[in-house]
């Protein structure tokens, strides 16, 4: 199904899931989908074009976003702006009951272990992205990356988010 403002100022969803791939190696690629269990959409994308990326303090220093940074955010506006240019298929709606503050001072708190990388892979996040509804923006927390940095976040949601990650 196309779509045209799936979601927009009334419709807001307090987070998304988001598993993106980045390459830079070999010729840029960019390619991942975002799950909403509430709404049950699946939203995936191919090398977007005019697509607005997230920001992070790593990248104001060299402009480029690799994928790993644990400071992520993006603003409504631009997340929305990239969503509402994808296709999108239903799945199967969930009744989620999160915590999101919870859960995202629990990523915070508990940190990283890095487990090993590569060279020229190009890196997969899986993160959830939550509204800050003051700032107007999602903030982006990783759960889990692979590839040319692997982190494993030590929160104890980590295990229970990725599971939507199954499909």
């Amino acid at each position: 199904m196309s779509i045209i403002n799936l979601y927009s100022t009334e419709n807001t969803p307090l987070f998304l899931l988001n598993r993106e791939f980045f390459s830079i190696a070999w010729g840029q690629k960019h390619f991942g989908y975002f799950v909403d269990p509430i709404n049950g959409y699946f939203i995936e994308y191919q090398n977007p074009v005019n697509w607005n990326f997230f920001s992070t303090a790593k990248n104001q220093m060299n402009s480029v976003f690799w994928g790993h940074e644990t400071d992520g955010f993006i603003t409504r506006k631009d997340l929305f702006q990239n969503i509402n240019q994808l296709k999108v298929t239903n799945t199967k709606q969930e009744s989620v009951e999160f915590n999101l503050s919870e859960i995202q001072n629990d990523i915070i708190k508990s940190g990283y272990d890095q487990v090993g990388g590569g060279c020229d892979m190009g890196i997969s996040s899986y993160t959830i992205l939550i509204y800050d509804i003051y700032n107007n923006l999602y903030t982006r927390n990783i759960l889990n990356t692979d590839g040319d940095v692997c982190l494993r976040s030590r929160s104890l949601f980590a295990n229970e988010l990725m599971r939507y990650f199954q499909l």
